[in-house]
């Protein structure tokens, strides 16, 4: 892990997120879809390994919070959400 192990969580949700929502004209937007959740085990996976539990579940709850806002066509509020979480990862330890 880089020097910042919470930079790469944040940035392998970010990836779920893409491969999840940003996929439009994907040859395949199904296996985009199983890509993107297995981006998002392998962040969460990374939270866990460092023993952070609370973090682990700030993020699950960001994922589902982000589903939510795109379900409901926000896609503004799922943009603020992740860049809040990136701001704030970025000065974990």
């Amino acid at each position: 892990m880089s020097s910042n192990p919470y930079a790469e969580v944040i940035a392998d949700i970010l990836k779920g997120v893409r491969l999840h929502y940003d996929n439009g004209g994907s040859s395949d937007p199904d296996l985009d879809l199983l890509l993107g959740d297995q981006s998002y085990a392998i962040g969460l996976g990374k939270l866990a390994a460092l023993g952070d539990i609370d973090e682990t579940a700030r993020l699950a709850e960001l994922i589902s919070r982000v589903a939510q806002a795109h379900a409901e066509g926000d896609e503004e509020l799922a943009r603020r959400l992740l860049s809040d979480a990136e701001a704030r990862l970025a000065n974990e330890r």
